[in-house]
């Protein structure tokens, strides 16, 4: 049980809020590449209740600054995208994507135009991901990630607005066991069906055949790291603090590896991004990656075969199906493994809410996601009483989830 105090500490991210403030530590991840075209339109972006526009000179350098034209607040996504810097309409303020004041027709001919701040940030680019620097003061170095060494063809990345908060994304994966009921179906009906169930196992009233596991969990200097254990495998587990999940995938030593990251909007939407590499290949047409997005026609929201999710509709639920004892959750059909779990997944923790996890009543099976809550709640309160942010200048090139099949105990 989380007490109602250290759940707003951990999910709240707006400024000033003890989680915003050590987020903003971190790099975020804002928008893929293919979103800003050079000398295109600014695309305003909103990042933990924060205004923004991210942008392309026509020369390919990408920029990120506050929405807000520092003069007079009118927005920039107005602004006329020039030579070497964005122009605003209002009075004609020009600056450049590493924040100079380049021309400002408010001023003298000879003011000092590089003494004034234009709220600029940061910027890194790869791997078809554009990620910005939105702290205060100098931005620490970019931290290597397991991905973000390799050329562009052994990654993909996929983006989606997910109906709550930050947490929630974060929460269902920490929450191994939901996969053995929820996606029970659809992980028995997938490429890797038969390396992730037993013949063994237990079964419920109604029918579900599943493994209860064995878990563990320590802490890292970067997050914490879990493990799953059942009568079919073992699987491993890292969160990199703040919002990063490497989870298990598939089987095999060169088989694709993905992970998830869990970006606020606000305090009740996330952008959330489904990132699959392979350390070894090119990402190959029958690995799990190209299997599950080569055939998505809008990596910018991966999810849009799911529609409108609303308690009016149930999530997208197919309550007739369940009825008729076609389907276990009501979910299913669509174009993807990876989408028939996110209609799935986005159903159960959209509908949870505003959670009050002060209420809830966990069970053994819960170990991570108590780690992972207790690893947040440690990680803020180290960061306000001056300790360096956990994990942010860490090389995590090696940390990576893995997938054992009838491997031992953890």
């Amino acid at each position: 049980m989380l007490s109602k105090a250290n759940n707003r500490l951990i999910t709240e991210t707006g400024q000033g809020t003890p989680m915003g403030r050590l987020m903003r530590e971190y790099w975020v991840p804002i928008l893929r590449s293919s979103q800003v075209e050079p000398g295109g339109a600014p695309l305003r972006i909103t990042v933990m209740g924060d205004k923004y526009v991210a942008f392309r000179l026509r020369s390919g350098e990408a920029g990120v600054m506050d929405e807000a034209c520092p003069h007079r607040g009118a927005s920039l996504a107005l602004a006329r995208n020039e030579e070497t810097g964005l122009r605003c309409i209002y009075h004609g303020w020009k600056m450049a994507p590493s924040g100079t004041l380049l021309d400002a027709p408010t001023h003298p001919a000879d003011a000092p135009l590089h003494e004034i701040k234009t709220r600029a940030h940061p910027v890194h680019e790869g791997q078809g991901i554009i990620w910005a620097w939105l702290g205060e003061g100098t931005a620490p170095q970019f931290r290597p990630l397991s991905f973000t060494d390799l050329p562009d063809n052994h990654v993909i990345a996929a983006t989606a607005v997910v109906n709550c908060n930050w947490l929630h994304p974060l929460e269902t994966l920490w929450d191994v066991f939901h996969a053995q009921i929820l996606h029970n179906q659809t992980n028995r009906n997938s490429s890797r069906g038969n390396a992730y169930f037993s013949s063994s196992g237990r079964r419920t009233d109604s029918g579900i055949e599943f493994d209860y596991p064995e878990m563990r969990a320590h802490s890292t200097d970067y997050g914490f790291a879990y493990a799953n254990h059942d009568a079919a495998k073992t699987t491993h587990f890292h969160f990199i603090m703040p919002f990063i999940q490497h989870h298990a995938i598939s089987p095999g030593a060169k088989a694709d590896k993905g992970l998830q990251i869990s970006v606020p909007i606000d305090d009740d939407h996330a952008m959330l991004w489904m990132i699959f590499y392979n350390r070894h290949t090119p990402l190959q047409p029958d690995g799990f990656a190209m299997q599950n997005l080569a055939s998505i026609p809008n990596l910018n929201n991966f999810l849009e075969e799911l529609g409108e999710r609303t308690a009016d509709n149930r999530w997208g639920q197919q309550r007739d199906a369940v009825d008729r004892g076609e389907s276990f959750a009501g979910f299913g059909g669509k174009k993807t493994t990876l989408i028939n779990i996110f209609a799935e997944d986005l159903a159960v923790i959209e509908s949870q809410g505003r959670v009050d996890r002060s209420r809830e009543y966990l069970a053994p099976v819960d170990l991570a996601l108590v780690k992972g809550r207790k690893t947040l709640v440690d990680a803020v309160k180290a960061y306000e009483r001056g300790e360096v942010p956990l994990g942010r200048d860490s090389d995590l090139t090696a940390i990576e989830g893995g997938f054992d099949v009838g491997a031992s105990s953890p």
